[in-house]
This record gives C-alpha cells, sequence and structure tokens, in this order.
C-alpha cells in the first residue's frame, strides 16, 4: 500500500492531477458570482451576509485606502457619484486598490526626485502603510459559496492530518466525515442549484480525469510498465462517456428513489388520496431504505469506480457493478483499506508538503535577498505586500506569484494523483483476494 507514495510521485502523472487541481480552482469565480451568496469568515457556520453587512466591509476597506491615498479615493467616489443623470455606482475594491497602488507610487516618486535614496527607512514605511491598507481591503472582501466551500474543505484536510499525527482518530474521522458529507451537503442547502450543479460538473470532470491516472497506475502496480502522458489522457478521453457516467448514473437512480417518497409525501396533502398514502406509506419508507444502502455502497466504493474501467476497460453500469459487489463482499476489509489510505495520503502529503515547503522556503530566502522590492514582498509571503507593488515590481510579482502557486499546487495534484494509485492498487487486491484474479491481468491497452 505505501509503495504507492513513491510511484505517485512519477513526473508523468503529474500533468493530469495538476489540470483537475487548476480546473477546481478556476471555477470558484465562476460558481460565486453565479450562487450570489457572499460569507464572512465563519462560514457556513453563520447565516450569508446581508447587503447591510457587505456594505459595513466595503466603509472599512474604504476607510483604509482613505488613510493612504485620500485624494484618490475622493476623486473615485466623485467620479462613481457622476453628474446626477445617471444612478451612481458604488467604488470597487479593486478601484481602492489601484488608487493605494497609485498613490504610494507619487509619495515614493516624490521623495526620490527630493534626493531621498531608494533604501530609505521613510520609503519602506510607505510601502508598509500601503501593505497594510490593502490587507483590510482583502480581509473585509466578502467570499462566494465556492470559495468558502473551498475554504473550509482545507482545513477539514489539516484537521485530518493533525489529528492522524495525534494519533486522534476520533477527530480525523470527523473531519473526513465533515470533509465528505458535512461540507457538501451545506453548500448544497445555501445555494441547491447552482452550487449542486457545479458539483456535478465537478465530480464528473474529475471521474474522467481520474480514469486516466488509475490507467498508468494500473499499467504500473499489475504490470510494472509506464504509460506516457499521452497514453494517460488518450484513455482518459477515449473513455470519457463511461468515466463522467460513474457519478452520474447512480446520482438518476437515486434521483428517481427520491422522487418516488416526494410523491408520497406530497399526497399527504391531497383529500382522499393522502388517505390511500398514508395506508401505503410503507412503500416509500421501503424505497428511502433501499435508497439509503444504494447511496452508501456508492459513495463507498466510489473510488474504486475510475480503477474498474482503468483495469477491466469495462463500461460505467460494469464498473459501478464491479465496485460496488468487491465493497458488499469484504465491507471490513474495504473499511481497513480506507484507513490504511487516508494515513498514506497524509503521510504521502506531509512528505510532499515538507519538499515543496523546503524549496519555497529557499526560493522565499533568496527573492528577499536579491530579488529587489518585488523580491522582498514576494519573500514575505504575505498577499497584501505583493498587492501593494506597483509599476514594474507588480509585473515582476505577478509573473514569480504565478510559477509559486504553481508549486504549490502541485501538493494537492499529489495527493491527486496518490488517491488514484491508491483507489487502483486496492481494486487489484480485492479482485485478486476475491474473484481470484491475478493483479497482472490488465485489459490490453497501450501496453508496451
Amino acid at each position: 500500500m505505501f509503495s504507492a507514495i513513491t510511484s505517485a510521485m512519477q513526473p508523468a502523472r503529474l500533468p493530469i492531477a495538476l489540470l483537475a487541481v487548476l480546473l477546481i480552482a478556476g471555477l470558484a469565480p465562476l460558481i460565486d458570482l453565479g450562487a450570489g451568496k457572499y460569507y464572512g469568515p465563519r462560514g457556513f457556520n453563520a447565516s450569508p451576509l446581508s447587503a447591510t453587512e457587505i456594505e459595513l466591509g466595503t466603509q472599512r476597506a474604504r476607510s483604509a485606502a482613505n488613510r493612504v491615498a485620500s485624494e484618490e479615493v475622493e476623486q473615485l467616489e466623485s467620479d462613481a457619484r457622476g453628474d446626477g443623470s445617471v444612478p451612481g455606482r458604488t467604488v470597487t475594491r479593486s478601484e481602492l486598490a489601484t488608487a493605494v497602488r497609485s498613490a504610494t507610487s507619487k509619495r515614493i516618486a516624490d521623495r526620490i526626485a527630493n534626493g531621498v535614496s531608494s533604501d530609505d527607512p521613510e520609503l519602506l514605511r510607505l510601502r508598509q502603510r500601503a501593505a497594510e491598507a490593502m490587507l483590510v481591503i482583502e480581509e473585509t472582501a466578502p467570499r462566494g459559496i465556492a470559495t468558502t466551500f473551498l475554504a473550509a474543505e482545507r482545513s477539514a484536510v489539516r484537521q485530518a492530518t493533525a489529528s492522524m499525527l495525534r494519533f486522534d482518530f476520533n477527530a480525523a474521522l470527523g473531519a473526513v466525515v465533515a470533509g465528505i458529507f458535512a461540507l457538501p451537503l451545506a453548500a448544497m442547502r445555501e445555494s441547491p442549484l447552482v452550487f449542486t450543479l457545479a458539483l456535478v460538473v465537478v465530480v464528473c470532470v474529475v471521474s474522467m480525469l481520474a480514469g486516466g491516472s488509475c490507467r498508468m497506475a494500473a499499467i504500473h502496480a499489475g504490470r510494472g510498465g509506464r504509460l506516457t502522458i499521452v497514453e494517460g489522457a488518450m484513455f482518459a478521453r477515449t473513455r470519457a462517456l463511461n468515466l463522467v457516467a460513474l457519478p452520474v448514473l447512480p446520482a438518476i437512480v437515486i434521483g428517481l428513489f427520491a422522487l418516488v417518497v416526494i410523491a408520497f409525501t406530497a399526497l399527504l396533502r391531497v383529500p382522499v388520496l393522502n388517505v390511500i398514502s398514508g395506508a401505503l406509506f410503507v412503500i416509500p419508507m421501503l424505497v428511502a431504505l433501499l435508497g439509503s444502502i444504494l447511496a452508501l455502497t456508492v459513495i463507498a466504493g466510489f473510488p474504486l469506480m475510475p480503477a474498474a474501467i482503468a483495469v477491466e476497460d469495462c463500461d460505467a453500469g460494469d464498473a459501478i457493478t464491479r465496485a460496488g459487489a468487491l465493497v458488499l463482499a469484504r465491507p471490513l476489509a474495504w473499511l481497513g483499506i480506507l484507513g490504511a489510505s487516508l494515513i498514506a495520503l497524509a503521510i504521502g502529503g506531509i512528505l510532499v508538503n515538507a519538499i515543496v515547503a523546503t524549496a519555497s522556503t529557499g526560493i522565499d530566502t533568496l527573492l528577499s535577498t536579491l530579488g529587489g522590492d518585488a523580491g522582498r514582498a514576494l519573500g514575505s509571503g504575505a498577499g497584501a505586500e505583493v498587492a501593494a507593488l506597483f509599476g514594474p515590481d507588480r509585473l515582476v510579482a505577478i509573473l514569480v506569484g504565478f510559477w509559486n502557486s504553481l508549486l504549490d499546487a502541485t501538493v494537492a495534484a499529489y495527493v491527486f494523483t496518490l488517491a488514484c494509485d491508491l483507489a487502483t492498487r486496492s481494486y487489484l487486491w480485492m479482485r485478486e483476494r476475491i474473484d481470484g484474479e491475478n493483479a497482472a491481468t490488465i485489459s490490453g491497452y497501450g501496453l508496451r
């Protein structure tokens, strides 16, 4: 099981995983915009922010910007009010940030023109004041539903990892359950249409990408061979319909079960029919029980479904059936495998995170020492200081920050690859123990 930690580090598997990570990060702002609900630091534990609370945060941001760039902010507000012939508009946070950068740039240019050296402490204080204003502008910004959800998921992952390191398995289990069940359900309650549809789309696309990664893992674990990134991507593309159908087909079946329960419940409000519905209410109870069993089986066996397609090269229905049969045949063994896989994920994530953190620390040290103003801001790790940069320094910070963020994304990409590798090895092991098929028995696609 733990050999997957090293095999998942193969560079050929990284692009598919990075695509999954970048897809989720890229869709978050669109989901936020579509849902139209915003939250504070407490996330889903509190009600969505009201218009008054959002306006209060905007006022705080305006006040912070006004302390640094009073003239620029006053001009922005004057332009936003207009001449009275058209309704006024609200000054945006990006405009406030631009005003802070513009005012700081002018003050620094004036100081230098008056003979102040570029490393004078006064210039550093000006930059620090701008960074403090930027920090307030960022912190008071309302967070959308997808951004809040991703932040809560990251917190759950950190809590689960820390609990495992402390051998506090109850807390780790609670964090895992929260990440898999509680947080998605909370987000779907807040936005039943937009977030639910977005979640289905993301799960479908991630399922397709997982199929390619699982195929590469299956060839390596079962046959000792390796597929290139092109071969793995081609497998995912040619089997895209089956891979996308993995989460869709069970959702449709569970939805049909839910319709039966909803129909009987709705009939309770109709005269005469309510008596018949009450007499036959055992039917929706049995349907709900069957649907719950099916839902739990699908959720428990979902990691095995892309692996089943990767190993057997079968259709979606066959993969769902195979995964469910393996889980129901050895439920305790599967729970043990899930527990061991979570430990392996934690160890692998900590290891790769330590490697990336070491590299990032070295880069930040060099940037702080040799990189000038942009390097010092990037090396500090404070987003507000980077946002306060202006001119060529800002362009440099954006470019270097992009590569730094891509380096940080490799940790999440590795965890995705490791999860696919563990799922594939688990499928091969359970298939061999239950069905007696050798791990090397893999449908021949792309073998060299």
